[in-house]
């Protein structure tokens, strides 16, 4: 709690401004009065996905999403400050997250732009028109070439905005998968990159809330890991994957571990076999050949579940609907 503020003037600037004191006081006592009021503003910035399809018309209690005519979207947040650099920075803080947070649900990449142009092209009335479907697995959940969110996730949204979300394994499961999204759509040539970042993100879902058990025979701490990762998988997706989980878990231990690339050939339009032991099936392969495609859609998965089991303790604990079901 602050009890007092002193300033010390200096190098004459009593003598430029003789009534620094009374300024500096007026000063305090402005900014003790308003400490506990920051004004609240909405505030908003276009972002553009990849591949380029907007974001449907959204709005929840305090923060809103939509469809822009140059193909881009925009994103506002309600955030509180004491003034435009307080607010801007509030704004930032939230605005990664939320964008972390759509890229699971979407399976696109998000990145702000500074464009000023561009006009709302979503009707009041298109507001909140719901995904019903919450299981679907491949490409984007689009309707009208528009992406769609579910009830759950516009409120888990709005839990993020507000700092509600209980669990920040989440949220850091979210920022991994969004930035192995964007090398994954940007960048074909690091495929292993993308697909080690895609498992790390699974293993911060899974990331357990107590310390280990330690092992009988040198007292190191047991995480299991992979074995994680993979009973993750299982839990989400059913036993069909287990094979899929173990070998990507594996590849991305030999790439980070000893450099090893599945795909180590360039995408050329004559492709001529080559043996090579740390390939597929023993054969050097093009770089199509390491797409993390399915990776990307069932780390997604995984992580659409665990938000949806998130928001259902949180939901009941509020009691509230907010004009939401």
């Amino acid at each position: 709690m602050i009890t007092a503020v002193q300033f010390n003037p200096q190098y004459g600037i009593q003598e430029i401004h003789p009534d620094i004191g009374q300024m500096l006081r007026a000063c305090v006592k402005e900014a003790f009065k308003r400490k506990d009021q920051p004004s609240e503003h909405f505030l908003s910035t276009q972002v553009r996905t990849f591949p380029q399809i907007p974001l449907a018309h959204y709005r929840g209690r305090n923060w809103y999403c939509g469809p822009l005519t140059n193909g881009q979207s925009e994103i506002g947040i309600s955030v509180r400050g004491f003034d435009d650099a307080d607010l801007r920075h509030e704004f930032a803080v939230r605005l990664v997250p939320l964008m972390d947070a759509l890229s699971c649900m979407t399976n696109v990449a998000f990145e702000e732009v500074h464009d000023r142009e561009g006009e709302v092209s979503a009707r009041h009335e298109d507001a909140n028109q719901f995904l019903v479907e919450e299981d679907w697995l491949d490409d984007f959940p689009t309707i009208d070439r528009l992406l769609r969110l579910s009830v759950a996730q516009l409120r888990f949204c709005e839990n993020l905005v507000e700092e509600r979300t209980g669990d920040d394994r989440l949220t850091r499961a979210a920022s991994i998968f969004h930035r192995a999204t964007g090398i994954y759509r940007n960048l074909p040539e690091a495929h292993d990159v993308a697909m080690a970042l895609f498992v790390s993100a699974l293993e911060a879902v899974d990331l357990p809330l107590s310390n280990p058990a330690s092992c009988p025979a040198c007292s190191q701490p047991t995480y299991k890991i992979s074995q994680r990762v993979v009973d993750l998988g299982k839990k989400h997706l059913g036993p069909g994957v287990e094979r899929i989980f173990k070998e990507s878990y594996q590849r991305r231990s030999k790439y980070l571990h000893a450099g090893k690339v599945v795909a180590s050939q360039p995408v050329t339009s004559h492709f001529i076999p080559q043996l090579d032991p740390d390939g597929i099936e023993g054969c050097a392969m093009p770089s199509a050949a390491g797409n993390p495609k399915n990776l990307m859609e069932f780390t997604s998965f995984v992580i659409r579940r665990e938000m949806l089991f998130n928001d259902q303790p949180l939901h009941s604990q509020s009691g509230e609907s907010n004009g939401l079901p």
